[in-house]
This record gives structure tokens, C-alpha cells and sequence, in this order.
């Protein structure tokens, strides 16, 4: 019997249940591979080294490969002849009757075998020594293969960083094969030959798979195979390179006092003291040489280029690229890709930092027949112009055949494909993303598609967004290329200029005079300038957005057809009509943070506004960017040519700083990236095992973690009151904090178990592992957490110090002043308090809003105020608090956040608020620095707090300090 479902049915014994997958070396959890036997068909390491030795040989010196295949048969037929003939002479002594002596047949089979048997093996031996000869021949080729198949499993392991990032090892054998018949020949020098094999199938490698990989994967795949070069030529230092992946393993506590240095953050100095702890010369005694020389790593901290810029005492010329770049991550961090830059240009050389720009011609000569062409799009792109500019070129114009894929689309598609390849047609088939339930018939025709019954010229393309449900067999054996629209203000703009019929730009506005004609080219100048804006503020994260959006073609494009259409219908321009259609209605559409909204709101008014019709408007301080006023299509095509190649934040109305955030941000994503591709092993270079860092870590993380809190106790010394709602906040705090300190000792508790084989290591189990060894904070313990962004290692220490703040509230009574970020969630202890106002002077609770005074940043010590509160703990970020003026001013350079003095929040009547809004910035207050979060019934992101009235100086107004995405956070990223 076997239990099915809900069902239990009889089962023949004789039963088997075999389950096959295309993926890619897939992770089933423990419990399932108990249950299951699990054959791995993966090639391994040492396999497929011998495969690419054999290709490589064949292919070098055909008649070794040849000669060693043959003694492999001939070796083969020796031994089973040697075994038959032992074998026969067994079955006649078994047989034989009486005296064995007396066997004529036994006597004569063995005298035969025995001159056989050495005659045998006398070719066995000569067998063996032209096998020897053979493999000391094939011995010189074997470096190619080693580096080549480890290059594999760099490539395979893609796919875990996007679905559709998936190769064959057919596909991976075909360049090897290209790389050998393409690579430089050298007659009488094999190693010059060797090295050019190796060079050749490793820029091929690089090309072709950089021609499937979106930009901003490019780099890390550069740094991935850099790493494996260097590993394989035993060239790196596994310990450095482990720092470096995890970021300097976060803010843990510092070893050392940190220096007296306005510039030198707690975090920077953190990873001082983690790169002191690492073994190597280059290392020791590092951050006190670092506090000796303080003043002249200010000077690298302020260089320009610090990567150029001398370091103190020489330690640059005496550091590796892998060194160098650990002290940038350090002590620049916003310039820790040009650290990674140059260990790839050491290793590798400066082409694989710059990949060849895609060419569809070229793409398409490589396919054929019954190989599909994948367009990996991402938003915004349409590869359709490009198919179709191929196809009047290859004279396939006449047989084009597109089907947009969706509900109800697959048999017509289908009937393309089979028309298609019977025809010789080319069949596009858009947007397979939208049809999942098609993917697998889609899956089995291409499968069936036989070069013997294909038309020569039918060839098929498929366009998608990535997809997990997308067949990863047509990936693999698929042409893949990613389609996206060029990056950039000025590329942006272009864009949109090239996609203007010249007619109708000319006709607009024309029917109601020059100067409505005008004024239509100056806003319509605008507008795209709009677009590309907001586009380009994604670039820079929650600064740009909080949530980011995916803006399109068609958005613009609806807003130039009203634009025309406004102008034209209307004798005075509708600036508000014009204002409320884009950014409420066509982009605002898309909008669904609260202020998100409000900044598009303020963006649109700097374009769609009367001044953008005079010749001196800009849109931006510099005064490079403005509305031209020309005549004619191609003169403001020739303008847009022009622009700067690279803009600055300003552009957008964002600080300069907001460049080393964007910087800073790939940084640490390629960082990420790379580590999650790391496996998780240990060891190496005489460093600890895997199952030792784990127990280690874990024992460690108990140690420092308080136990749970007595509920009881707390609740007995502070019971409900109903004047002191603070009793109610600490209780439902404490019960938050126990859930998770709960989960987290009982988790880090089971790992050290599962370590030493006590309990099985459970998927939950597996992945608090993988956290421990690449400092990310688990999943499992976030889901019951406090929101945060923190790496593992500064998790632990901002837990601890939570815990204590109200350990301290328990054992000292409420304090004086309460650490806002310190709130598990802060809106209970904020309502709290105006529950106790409005219950002190009997007012409704919806009546009171909060009125906020920022005190002396000198002032430390406070008394209790009489109502409201006092806080502390908040970052601003985009802006700072200029102490002495009070009120928000400009970020210091390369000073990203800055801590907010202690605030008096009071509680305040509606009807009794005196705020004059025009001298103040409503800046929301986040828990993270990402900002977004789920939407919630209030309109607002999870991730919201409140939003705090800042007082701002008269020459700027809300709108300024909007576009420049203030905001104040309760806590950082380390």
C-alpha cells in the first residue's frame, strides 16, 4: 500500500517511479532527497576535464587521440581474452574426472593457453608502454583542460542569478571547438600554442556569454571567471577573496580604538579591523598603521581617484589588486568597482572589461535551422526594429511571420511554427512570458524540429521578459541575446528624437501659428526630458524612487499625442490640464507610493510651466540642459548628439553625492551576486572546515544573545494603565522580541547540532547556514524580525543593542528619552503617546497631529518633558541638520548619511497648529534605507513610519529638498 494524496492504493511491487529534469544540478531539500535516490547526471569536474582532453588532442594530435582509442579496444579484447582462457581452464578442473594428469584435452588446453596467455600478455606490455608514450603526450595539453572545464561550472551556475542565464554543455563544447580552430598555431613552440588556445577559448567564452548576459551581470561574470583563472593557477588568496565577496563581513565590533576622524565612518573602521585580523604581511598591524598615517588616507579619502592617488608608506605598490581593492571597499567604498576592475585587468586583461557590442548579423550567422533565436528583454526594449532591419537585408521580408503570444495564442503560433519550417519563413513569436501554459508545447516542437525535414532559411525567435516557467531545454540548446534600451539621459533623449515622423513634427501646432508651433517644440523638448528623468532616477535607488517603476514608451507617447492635441484645441496652453494627464494619469498610473506621487507632481511642474517657453530657462544649476528653440527635426536631433555622454545628478535635482550611492550600490550587488555563486565550502590554504566555522559562529551568536525575556515579571511591575498607554507599548514590544530571539537561538542552536550529525540539517536549517558563511541575515529569522537590511554580523550586534534599551526600560523604568529606531514597531509607541496626551487633557485621539522641535546636537542630558517625548537614533539621507541655523542644508561631500540631534515630538490640536507649511519639509521617516515595502491600507509602504515637519531655509522650498529624495531612516544598512 502507499499513500497518495488523501488516498492509500495498492501498489504492484514491481513498480518504479522515475522523475527526470533538464535543470542544471537543482537543490532539493533534505527531507525530500531521504525519500528519494537521486542520480546526478551533472558532469563532474574530473569527467569532464577528460572529455575536453580528448577533444583537444583529437582535434592537436589526431593520431595519439587516434592510437590511444584503439589501445583502449585492443587493451579491452587482451584482458577478456586472458579472462576467457583463465575461465576455460577453471571449468575443465571442476569438470575432470579422476586423475587430472590422465586429461589429455586439459593437459593440451593448457599447454595452449599458457603459450597464448604469454603471448597476450607481451602485447598487454607493449600495450601499456605505448599507452605511457601516448599519456606523456597528451600530459602537455592537460593545462587547457583544466582551465577549460572549470570555466563550465562558472557558466552553469548562472542560472542562479537569472532563469534565463542558461548554457549546454553542447553549446560549451562548440566553443572550445571554435577556440581550437581559430586560436594562433605555432608549429615548433606548443607552449606559445597552449597559451593561445587558452586565451582564444577564454575571450569566446566571454563574448558569446556576455552576448546573453544583461549589463549589469557583465562585470561580475568578468570577476567570476577571474577567479576561477587565478584558482586554477593557484594564484589567489581564498581568505582575502572570501573578505572581499562578503563585503569585509559587515560592522562587527571593532579590535581597535578608532582613530579621532570626523571622515573616517564607524563602518569603514569596522573593516579596517576585520582586514588587520587577515594572515599575510600585507596585513599586519594594519589598522594601527592606518591610525598612525590618519592624515594621509584623508588625502585618498578626499582624492578624486583614489585608485591613482599615492598611498601612505608604499602599501599600494606592496598590495595585490585583491589587497587594493579590499582597503577601496574599506575606505572608499563608492569605488570599490574600480578595485574590481583592476583585479580582472591584472588576471585577465582590460578586454573583459569592456564586451564587444552586440551584433545581431553576427548572432544570426551563428544559428541555424532548428537552434531558436531568444531575445532576453528587459523593460522598455522592443528587439522587432532590429529583426526586421535583418530581414530586409537577408531579402526575408516577404516571409515574416509575428505572433504575439497571450491567452489564447498558442495554436496559431503553432501554426506558424509548422507552416514556418515547411515554408522557410522566419516565425517571431513576442512576449513568451505571457503564455506559461504554452511554454510546454512550445518546449516539444522545438525539440522535434529535424534539420533533415527543415527548410534551410526557416529560422525561429522568441522574445521574452525573464521567466522561471520559460523551458530551460530550448534555453539551453537556444541562440540567446538580451535587448536593452541604451542607459542614459542624452541616449534617452535620442531615442525619442529618432522615433518623431519629421512630417508631423513639423505639421504640430502649425495650424494655430508660429507661436503655438514653438511653443509646442519647447515643451515637447521638455516632456521627453521629463521621461528621461524619471527613468534615470532609478539609477539611484530609493534617492530616485522609493519603488521603481517601470516607465515606457507608450507613457511618452500618449503624453505627446495630448500635448498636441491640448495646444492645439486650446487658446491659452492648459498647464494644468497638461500636468495632471502626465503625472496623475498616464506616468502617475504606474505610481503607488504616496511620495513617489508627490515628487513626480513637483517634476512635471519644471517642464510643463510658462517659463520653459524663455530662451534663459534652465533645467538644471549647471545650465547645460535647456528647450532649444529650433526650426527643424534634425537640428535638435544634432543638439541632443551633443549633450554630454555621462550626466550628473543634478540633471535630475539630485546631490552630487547621490553618484557614490549609485556606485556603491553596484558594489555591493556584483558582491553579492558573486557570493551567492560561491560554494559553500571551507578549508583551504590551511584554514578551518566548513562544520568548524559553522559551530564556531553559532556557539559565539548564543553566547552574545540574551535570553528571552520574563513576560510576567514585566507584566506584574507594568501593568495596563490606563494613563501610561507606555506599559501596554513595552509588553507588546517585549512579546515581539521574544518571538524572534526564540527563533533565532533555536535555529543557531540546531546548526550546531546539525554540524555534528545530531539532527538533519532541514532546508531552514540550510539556509541559516549559508548566512552564517556569507554574513547574510537568514530569511527565516527577517520573517518574524524587525524590518532590516543589515549583513548578518551587524544584525546580531543591532539586536543585542535593542534588547538591551529595554532591558534597561525594565530594570530603570521609562526612559527620558526613547531610542526610536530601537522599536520593534515604532507606530505602537508613537500612538501611545498621543493615547497619554489625549487622555491627559480628554481630547479625541484623531484631533492630534505631532509637532517636532530639534534640539542642540551639543545637548546630551534631557529631563522628562511635560507632555509628548524625546527621541533620538534617526539618519537623515540626502540632505543634513545644520546645527547652527536649524534647519535642513546640503550633504557634505562623500558624506552620505547624517545623524539627527535629539527631537521633541509634541502633541499638538489640529485646529491649534501653528506650522506655517511653507517653511518646513514633511520628510517621511523610513525604517530601512530601501524604503519601499508592502502597501498598506494607510495608503502609505510598510516600511513608513511618519512623516516629520523639518523647518528649511528660505532660499529652498518643499519642492527642492522633494526632488532630492530627503527622507530621515531609523537605521542604516551596517
Amino acid at each position: 500500500m502507499i499513500r497518495l494524496g488523501d488516498s492509500t492504493i495498492e501498489y504492484s511491487e514491481d513498480f518504479r517511479f522515475f522523475m527526470t529534469t533538464k535543470l542544471p544540478n537543482p537543490h532539493y531539500s533534505p527531507e525530500i532527497c531521504v525519500q528519494v535516490t537521486l542520480l546526478n547526471f551533472m558532469a563532474t569536474p574530473d569527467g569532464l576535464q577528460d572529455q575536453m582532453l580528448g577533444i583537444l588532442v583529437a582535434k592537436e594530435e589526431p593520431e595519439i587521440e587516434r592510437k590511444r582509442q584503439n589501445l583502449i579496444v585492443e587493451s579491452a579484447q587482451s584482458k577478456a581474452q586472458l579472462k576467457e582462457i583463465e575461465d576455460r581452464i577453471l571449468e575443465l578442473l571442476s569438470n575432470a574426472q579422476g586423475n587430472i594428469l590422465d586429461d589429455e584435452e586439459l593437459i593440451n588446453t593448457l599447454a595452449t593457453s599458457k603459450v597464448a596467455s604469454q603471448r597476450i600478455e607481451e602485447r598487454v606490455a607493449e600495450q601499456e608502454k605505448t599507452q605511457a608514450l601516448v599519456q606523456e603526450t597528451r600530459e602537455v595539453y592537460v593545462p587547457v583542460a583544466v582551465r577549460s572545464s572549470a570555466l563550465f561550472f562558472v557558466v552553469a551556475d548562472l542560472c542562479n542569478v537569472e532563469p534565463m542565464y542558461q548554457y549546454s554543455l553542447e553549446w560549451f563544447y562548440s566553443i572550445y571547438e571554435l577556440a581550437i580552430a581559430t586560436a594562433e598555431k605555432f608549429e615548433r613552440n606548443v607552449q606559445r600554442r597552449l597559451v593561445a588556445l587558452q586565451n582564444q577559448f577564454l575571450r569566446l567564452l566571454f563574448e558569446k556569454t556576455c552576448d546573453s548576459l544583461f549589463e549589469k551581470d557583465k562585470l561580475m561574470f568578468s570577476l567570476l571567471l577571474c577567479f576561477k583563472s587565478m584558482e586554477v593557477d593557484q594564484d589567489i588568496n581564498h581568505e582575502e577573496k572570501a573578505m572581499l565577496l562578503i563585503a569585509c563581513g559587515g560592522a562587527g565590533s571593532a579590535d581597535h580604538a578608532k582613530p579621532n576622524a570626523a571622515w573616517l565612518t564607524d563602518v569603514s573602521w569596522q573593516r579596517i579591523c576585520e582586514l588587520d585580523k587577515l594572515r599575510g604581511s600585507a596585513w599586519t598591524g594594519f589598522a594601527q598603521s592606518f591610525k598612525k598615517h590618519i592624515d594621509e588616507w584623508k588625502a585618498v579619502f578626499d582624492s578624486d581617484e583614489p585608485v591613482q592617488a599615492p598611498w601612505p608608506s608604499g602599501t599600494k605598490d606592496s598590495m595585490t589588486p585583491l589587497q587594493r581593492a579590499l582597503v577601496l571597499l574599506a575606505v572608499r567604498t563608492d569605488c570599490t568597482v574600480q578595485g574590481l576592475q583592476e583585479i580582472i585587468a591584472a588576471k585577465l586583461g582590460r578586454d573583459f572589461l569592456e564586451p564587444p557590442s552586440f551584433n545581431l548579423e553576427k548572432s544570426f550567422a551563428d544559428s541555424n535551422p532548428v537552434t531558436p533565436l531568444i531575445f532576453v528583454l528587459s523593460s522598455g526594449a522592443d528587439p522587432m526594429a532590429e529583426i526586421r532591419r535583418l530581414a530586409q537585408k537577408m531579402e526575408m521580408n516577404d516571409r515574416l511571420q509575428s505572433v504575439s503570444l497571450g491567452q489564447g495564442q498558442g495554436p496559431k503560433a503553432a501554426r506558424a511554427i509548422t507552416e514556418g519550417k515547411d515554408q522557410g519563413s522566419w516565425v517571431i513569436l513576442q512576449n513568451c512570458h505571457l503564455a506559461p501554459s504554452w511554454m510546454g508545447t512550445l518546449e516539444v516542437m522545438v525539440e522535434e524540429l529535424n534539420p533533415d525535414k527543415v527548410a534551410d532559411s526557416f529560422r525561429l525567435w522568441l522574445t521574452a521578459m525573464p521567466s522561471a516557467d520559460f523551458p530551460v531545454s530550448v534555453l539551453q540548446n537556444g541562440l540567446k541575446m538580451t535587448n536593452e534600451p541604451p542607459k542614459g539621459l542624452k541616449s534617452n533623449l535620442l531615442r525619442a528624437y529618432l522615433s518623431l515622423d519629421e512630417d508631423w513634427f513639423t505639421e504640430a501646432g502649425a495650424a494655430r501659428g508660429e507661436a503655438c508651433q514653438q511653443a509646442f517644440r519647447k515643451m515637447l523638448f521638455g516632456l521627453c526630458f521629463f521621461h528621461a528623468s524619471i527613468q534615470e532616477r532609478c539609477t539611484y535607488g530609493p534617492l530616485g524612487w522609493n519603488i521603481p517603476y517601470q516607465f515606457s514608451e507608450p507613457d511618452r507617447q500618449i503624453c505627446v499625442m495630448q500635448l498636441r492635441m491640448f495646444l492645439e484645441d486650446n487658446e491659452a496652453i492648459p498647464y494644468m490640464a497638461l500636468r495632471y494627464t502626465a503625472s496623475e494619469a498616464n506616468y502617475g498610473g504606474r505610481v503607488t507610493d504616496v511620495h513617489d506621487r508627490r515628487c513626480i507632481n513637483f517634476l512635471i511642474t519644471d517642464f510643463y510651466c510658462p517659463d520653459i517657453l524663455k530662451d534663459d530657462y534652465k533645467f538644471s544649476p549647471s545650465g547645460t540642459y535647456y528647450a532649444p528653440q529650433f526650426s527643424g527635426l534634425e537640428t535638435y536631433i544634432e543638439y541632443i548628439r551633443n549633450l554630454p555622454i555621462n550626466q550628473m545628478p543634478e540633471a535630475f535635482g539630485l546631490h552630487a553625492n547621490a553618484n557614490l550611492v549609485a556606485a556603491i550600490n553596484e558594489a555591493l550587488r556584483i558582491l553579492r551576486t558573486a557570493c551567492s555563486l560561491m560554494p559553500r565550502t571551507g578549508g583551504g590554504e590551511g584554514g578551518r572546515s566548513t562544520d568548524m566555522i559553522l559551530g564556531e559562529a553559532s556557539t559565539k551568536f548564543l553566547e552574545d544573545l540574551p535570553r528571552p525575556y520574563d513576560t510576567e515579571f514585566v507584566e506584574a511591575k507594568y501593568p495596563v494603565d490606563y494613563n501610561e498607554s507606555m506599559n501596554t507599548v513595552l509588553n507588546q514590544e517585549l512579546l515581539r522580541f521574544n518571538k524572534l530571539v526564540k527563533r533565532v537561538r533555536s535555529t543557531l542552536a540546531d546548526v550546531g547540532k546539525a554540524v555534528k550529525g545530531l539532527v538533519v540539517m532541514s532546508a531552514e536549517l540550510e539556509e541559516v547556514a549559508n548566512g552564517i558563511l556569507t554574513n547574510a541575515t537568514p530569511s527565516v529569522w527577517l520573517a518574524v524580525s524587525f524590518p532590516s537590511l543589515k549583513p548578518l554580523s551587524s544584525y546580531v550586534g543591532d539586536l543585542g543593542a535593542r534588547l538591551k534599551f529595554f532591558q534597561d526600560w525594565i530594570d530603570n523604568g521609562p526612559p527620558t528619552t526613547f531610542w526610536l529606531s530601537g522599536f520593534f514597531f515604532t507606530q505602537s509607541f508613537l500612538t501611545g503617546q498621543l493615547q497619554n496626551y489625549a487622555r491627559k487633557f480628554k481630547l479625541e485621539i484623531d484631533t492630534l497631529i505631532w509637532n517636532f522641535k530639534v534640539q542642540k546636537a551639543e545637548m546630551k542630558q534631557f529631563d522628562k518633558p511635560a507632555d509628548g517625548c524625546m527621541v533620538y537614533g534617526l539618519f537623515m539621507d540626502g540632505a543634513r541638520w545644520d546645527d547652527a541655523e536649524g534647519v535642513i542644508a546640503e550633504s557634505l561631500p562623500k558624506v552620505l548619511f547624517s545623524d539627527l540631534p535629539h527631537i521633541h515630538l509634541t502633541p499638538c490640536e489640529v485646529s491649534k497648529d501653528a506650522t506655517d507649511r511653507k517653511a518646513v519639509y514633511p520628510s517621511p521617516i523610513y525604517k530601512t534605507s530601501e524604503r519601499k515595502g508592502v502597501l498598506s491600507t494607510t495608503g502609505h509602504s510598510t516600511n513608513f513610519v511618519m512623516t516629520m515637519l523639518l523647518p528649511i531655509s528660505k532660499q529652498h522650498t518643499e519642492k527642492y529638498w522633494t526632488k532630492r529624495g530627503v527622507a530621515c531612516l531609523t537605521q542604516l544598512n551596517d
